[in-house]
């Protein structure tokens, strides 16, 4: 089963996708947040842990709502403290349906067929609990904040994609600081990105740590 969501950032013309970053200014982060986290372990998982993958990060709210548990509850399952959710990762199926049956009012506006309650389930009882956020340094950290967010006002994942696998623009992981420059002078669409040298660095180290974490 290949995944992918109803209206898949992959697929936008580039002018569209400008434009939808540019509608939500400085909520660019909230939209890269309707997408699953690159470190999750698709090729691995089930068909019925990806539909539930589907419902937790997007579709919770209903089919193409942009709506999901991942608002309350966190990328990766790990709960907030701020909105009172509790950690999801590794649930137990009667918890689970408690809170689905009205032990959480903040989640009324979820209306879940019994199916869906099953995927959902699965994905978070099943895969979640299985992932680990990848750790860096203050040099990737940095890049990594860049390369989502800062670069041109949009980060470099508007083109390259969260994983830098490539959407628009191409597979990018690994590049050293070189080849960022010399795109960045090559490449039209990238006028808009002003980096400095230290930064260029910092892009470079985190490309260079998403290439070691996709080789092993």
């Amino acid at each position: 089963m290949k995944f992918e969501w109803h209206t898949p950032l992959r697929k936008m013309p580039l002018a569209s996708l400008w434009l939808a970053l540019a509608l939500v200014g400085s909520g660019t982060a909230a939209l890269a947040e309707m997408e699953p986290p690159w470190f999750l372990p698709f090729d691995e998982m089930t068909e019925q842990e990806l539909r539930g993958m589907q419902i937790y990060y997007h579709d919770a709210g209903g089919v193409g709502s942009g709506i999901g548990c991942v608002d309350c509850h966190g990328d990766i399952g790990q709960g907030s403290i701020d909105v009172g959710a509790p950690a999801t990762s590794g649930a137990i199926r009667a918890t689970f349906d408690t809170m689905m049956d009205g032990g959480a009012e903040l989640m009324s506006f979820m209306s879940l067929k019994p199916k869906e309650r099953d995927d959902v389930f699965s994905f978070i009882s099943q895969v979640l609990p299985r992932v680990k956020r990848p750790t860096y340094g203050p040099e990737e950290t940095a890049g990594k904040k860049i390369y989502e967010e800062l670069a041109g006002g949009v980060g470099c994942q508007a083109c390259h994609g969260m994983d830098a696998a490539g959407i628009i623009g191409p597979d990018i992981r690994g590049k050293d600081p070189v080849a960022i420059l010399g795109a960045m002078k090559a490449v039209p669409d990238m006028g808009i990105i002003e980096l400095t040298e230290v930064e260029v660095d910092q892009v470079a180290a985190y490309l260079r740590a998403l290439h070691e974490a996709e080789s092993h």
